[in-house]
C-alpha cells in the first residue's frame, strides 16, 4: 500500500491547468479535476465557481482541496470548502503579494488610476481571504516556502515544495536553422533571453544584463544577444536597446523579438541562456533551456536556487556585482567543451527532479503526511 491509498483529492484550477495536472498524473490517489473558467466576466466566473466547487465536493467527497486558482475564482472555492470542513491546501508559483503590490497597485496608484487601484485592491483582499483560510500549501521552490511563512504565518512542516513537472513539449527538438531565417541572426554565437515582459520586474532583469553583454558584443563581432518575450515592457525594451546602443553595427546583433511562437527553435540556437529576475517562484524558462541542454547564468535568488547548482548544472551569480554575469558568460562562450558538459548535467537534472513521475511522488508523499497530520 502505497502512502496516498486512502487519499480523495479534488484539484480546483484556471491557471495553466497542464502544469498541475501533471504534477498529480502518477498519484496513486483517487483525483479529480475541476477547471474553472478565468475569461468570463467576474460575477459569472464567481458563482460557477461557487455552484461547481460544491457540487463537486458533494459528489466526490474529498479528504482535502488543493486549490491552484485565486481571486474570484479562488475565494469563492475556499469559502465552500471552508463551509464543507474541507481542508484546503494552495498550490503557489509565484509571489502573489509581490505581483500585486508592486506590478498592479504601484503602477495604479502612480497613474492616479482609482478604478484600477480599487479593482487591484480588491483581488489583494480576495488573495488575503484565501491565505487566511489555507491549512497548509504546495510550493514551487524553498525561497517561496519561506515567503509563504513570511506572509502568512504557516510553519514549514505544513508547506510542501513540489517544483514544476516537465511537460513533452519540453523535449520537443526546434531548429537552429528555422531560427536563423525567421529573425535574421547570422552570427556563430548567440547569447539568449527568454522571459516574461508583461512584468516589470522581469524587463529590469533584462536592463541588468544589458550592460553586461555589451562589452562582449564589442569585442566579439560574431556574437548575438536575443530576448525573447511579449508584454507592456516590450516596446520600453525596444526603445531603451536604441537609446543605449549607439553602434549600428551592434545594435542590428541585439534582437528584441517579442512573443516568439517556435522558442524551441531559439533554445536551440543559443550557446548560453541569461537570466535575471527578482520575481519568480521557479521559472519555466530556466527549466526549458536546461531541458534544452544549454547552460545556464542566473542570479543567485528565489527558485533559481533550486534549478542550479553553481558550477555543475549552470552558474549562479550576484547580479549587482558589475562584471560578474559578464565574466561567467564569456567564460562559458569561450569554451565550448565546459558548456557541453554543463548543459549535458543540467538537462540531466531536469529529467531527473522535473520528470512528472518524481513531481507526483513528491507532492503525494506531502499530501498524505499533510492529511495524517490534520485528521
Amino acid at each position: 500500500m502505497t502512502a496516498t491509498d486512502a487519499l480523495s483529492i479534488l484539484v480546483i484550477t484556471s491557471h495553466r491547468p497542464a502544469e498541475v495536472i501533471h504534477s498529480i498524473s502518477g498519484l496513486d490517489a483517487e483525483t479529480n479535476v475541476l477547471s474553472l473558467d478565468a475569461d468570463a466576466a467576474p460575477p459569472i466566473r464567481a458563482l460557477a465557481a461557487l455552484r461547481r466547487t460544491d457540487a463537486a465536493i458533494r459528489r466526490h467527497r474529498p479528504d482535502l482541496v488543493l486549490l491552484d486558482c485565486f481571486e474570484t475564482i479562488g475565494a469563492p472555492a475556499v469559502w465552500v470548502a471552508s463551509r464543507r470542513e474541507v481542508p484546503i491546501v494552495v498550490r503557489l508559483v509565484g509571489d502573489h503579494w509581490r505581483t500585486i503590490e508592486e506590478e498592479r497597485l504601484a503602477p495604479a496608484r502612480k497613474r492616479r488610476d482609482a478604478p484600477a487601484y480599487l479593482r487591484h485592491r480588491t483581488s489583494q483582499a480576495l488573495n488575503c481571504y484565501i491565505f487566511d483560510r489555507a491549512d497548509g500549501f504546495v510550493t514551487v521552490s524553498t525561497a517561496l516556502r519561506d515567503v509563504v511563512t513570511d506572509r502568512t504565518g504557516c510553519q514549514h512542516e505544513r508547506i510542501g515544495v513540489v517544483p514544476i513537472p516537465i511537460t513533452t513539449d519540453a523535449f520537443r527538438t526546434g531548429s537552429a536553422a528555422a531560427a536563423r531565417a525567421a529573425f535574421g541572426i547570422d552570427t556563430e554565437r548567440v547569447l539568449l533571453t527568454v522571459t516574461n515582459l508583461t512584468f516589470r520586474a522581469k524587463y529590469d532583469g533584462v536592463r541588468t544584463i544589458l550592460p553586461e553583454v555589451l562589452p562582449l558584443l564589442r569585442a566579439d563581432d560574431e556574437l548575438s544577444y536575443v530576448v525573447a518575450g511579449g508584454g507592456q515592457y516590450h516596446e520600453r525594451l525596444v526603445t531603451d536597446l536604441d537609446d543605449r546602443i549607439g553602434d549600428p553595427a551592434i545594435r542590428r546583433r541585439v534582437h528584441a523579438l517579442g512573443h516568439v511562437e517556435t522558442v524551441a527553435d531559439l533554445y536551440a540556437l543559443a550557446d548560453v541562456f541569461a537570466y535575471v529576475s527578482d520575481l519568480d517562484g521557479y521559472p519555466n524558462v530556466v527549466l526549458e533551456a536546461q531541458t534544452a541542454g544549454l547552460p545556464v547564468v542566473a542570479n543567485d535568488a528565489y527558485g533559481m536556487r533550486d534549478q542550479i547548482a553553481d558550477g555543475d548544472t549552470g552558474f549562479l551569480v550576484d547580479s549587482e556585482s558589475p562584471g560578474a554575469l559578464r565574466r561567467r558568460i564569456e567564460l562559458l562562450l569561450e569554451n565550448p567543451t565546459m558548456r557541453r558538459r554543463i548543459g549535458a548535467r543540467a538537462r540531466l537534472r531536469a529529467r531527473r527532479e522535473n520528470d512528472p513521475e518524481a513531481i507526483s511522488d513528491r507532492l503525494g508523499s506531502f499530501l498524505s503526511a499533510f492529511v495524517r497530520d490534520i485528521r
